[in-house]
């Protein structure tokens, strides 16, 4: 607690007057929690040591820039949030021309766009090479948008071994012909 002597030249100092601080104390109550709490247990500004006396014709706006800032993160933080749920509708409500984009552009797909791939879209076809250890190899045709595109990827045969995907997909078209093959087989003389 600061002595009156101590009050008294911070005051002339500060060029301030007893009433001035008092003034600067009431409002601070509205500002200040800790002033507010203080003020609820009978205290005053002659009750503090020098330095927080010294603190007080200038801790309102001290508050004030704190509540501002906090008040501008938060509506930062708002408006964020609506941004990342802006973006993700839009991802959903856009996928098909999203992957497509990528596609067309070169731009390599991720693990997770690659499984969606095989997932999420119709495969029209799908072939199953051998089965490993592991693994085996599987090719799908998937068609997005009237266009069909391929993917080789590995299908996991545990429940422990995961999908993978190492290769981007490409587009293909499907043709029919006849192809005719010549087959030669080695017979018994008998």
């Amino acid at each position: 607690m600061a002595t009156k002597k101590d009050i008294k030249e911070l005051l002339k100092k500060l060029n301030l007057k007893e009433s001035d601080m008092d003034t600067y104390w009431n409002e601070l109550i509205e500002t200040n929690s800790l002033v507010k709490q203080l003020n609820k247990r009978g205290k005053t500004w002659r009750d503090m040591n020098i330095s927080f006396i010294a603190k007080i014709p200038t801790q309102k706006q001290r508050d004030i820039e704190v509540a501002e800032r906090k008040k501008k993160e938060e509506e930062e933080k708002i408006e964020s949030e609506l941004k990342a749920k802006q973006e993700k509708e839009y991802y959903e409500n856009h996928y098909e021309e999203i992957i497509l984009n990528k596609i067309d552009s070169g731009e390599k797909l991720n693990k997770s766009e690659l499984s969606n791939l095989v997932w999420d879209f119709e495969e029209v076809d799908c072939e199953y090479g051998d089965n490993r250890r592991w693994s085996r190899s599987v090719t799908s045709i998937v068609k997005i948008n009237d266009r069909f595109f391929c993917i080789k990827w590995e299908n996991g045969l545990t429940e422990n071994q995961e999908n993978e995907f190492y290769d981007q997909p490409y587009e293909v078209e499907k043709k029919t012909y006849e192809k005719t093959i010549t087959v030669t087989e080695w017979v018994s003389k008998k």
